[in-house]
């Protein structure tokens, strides 16, 4: 009888099982790629976050008053400017703290090169997009023609109607899409200096603290780290892109940092649940014989 063990017909994909410890730090770094595309698309918008919030409010009035101090003229205007990226870019030091913690800082820096890639293959597909002729029927809604240039607006005659032309949504289109090309110079220097400078802090605060305190570690090496971040990128963007004025940046800067300091604090809860979980998911009772790392106390 025949012990030969039957081929796979042609075209036939194996089904390999994952581990949770691999299904874990891909989830993870899924996430932490998604956050990072998302800031360099958002980022390019500059909103104002008014100074009478309930709970923030004397946080907020205490940010301006030390921006008004240091760069006189730029403080005292009812809110903060801020990069829309604020909204999400603190979340990707939450995910390499759980990825640093849980998997060790090779997997985490790993996770951080994954990124700048992905950064760098977004931005060509971004200029592609707005080197591409518009076609003459991709034109601006009716509702939005009123904002655009007279050059690409026409009125209607009988109607008085606007519609704007297919050079519109271009010049649209490129601006929106324009500005993540120098946010990306700006953000991927700033990322690569930050996020590997978080991974390297946080193993430093681990030894130190004898792999106890996660809160510690996760506030220190995230607030230096963000501070690295901060001053870099918004230093080149609104500089080379903007042509802000010094002091403009140095307010913007000081506000965003603030509000990162703030987030950063917020997040440890985040932190703990998400290692605590990470850990649960992976943990070698659920597999028998896994390679997930022993993992140290909090």
């Amino acid at each position: 009888m025949s012990t030969e063990t039957p081929t796979a017909s042609p075209g036939h994909v194996p089904d390999v099982p994952q581990s949770s410890y691999e299904k874990g730090y891909m989830i993870l770094t899924v996430l932490f790629v998604a956050l990072l595309m998302l800031t360099n698309v958002i980022g390019t918008k500059l909103f104002e976050l008014p100074m009478d919030l309930p709970v923030l409010g004397g946080v907020l009035a205490w940010i301006d008053a030390l921006i008004e101090k240091l760069f006189p003229g730029e403080g005292g205007k009812g809110a903060l400017v801020l990069t829309a990226g604020i909204v999400t870019y603190p979340l990707t030091f939450l995910c390499t703290d759980i990825v640093s913690e849980v998997y060790g800082r090779r997997r985490a820096d790993r996770m951080v090169i994954l990124g700048f890639v992905c950064s760098l293959l977004m931005l060509g597909i971004l200029s592609l997009g707005v080197v591409l002729p518009p076609a003459e029927i991709w034109t601006v809604p009716d509702a939005f023609a009123g904002l655009f240039h007279p050059d690409h607006v026409t009125r209607d005659a009988a109607t008085g109607a606007l519609s704007a032309s297919s050079a519109a949504s271009q010049a649209a289109y490129s601006f929106t899409f324009d500005a993540p090309g120098i946010l990306l110079l700006a953000s991927m220097t700033a990322y690569l200096c930050a996020q590997l400078v978080d991974n390297r802090l946080f193993h430093f605060w681990r030894r130190l603290s004898g792999g106890r305190h996660l809160w510690f570690r996760n506030n220190m090496s995230t607030l230096l780290s963000q501070l690295v971040d901060t001053v870099i990128v918004n230093f080149i963007f609104l500089y080379f892109y903007w042509d802000m004025a010094l002091p403009a940046i140095g307010a913007v800067v000081i506000g965003v940092y603030f509000l990162k300091f703030l987030l950063a604090l917020a997040d440890t809860p985040l932190c703990y649940l998400g290692v605590w979980l990470t850990r649960r998911s992976v943990s070698p009772s659920a597999e028998g014989a896994s390679s997930s790392p022993a993992a140290p106390p909090l």
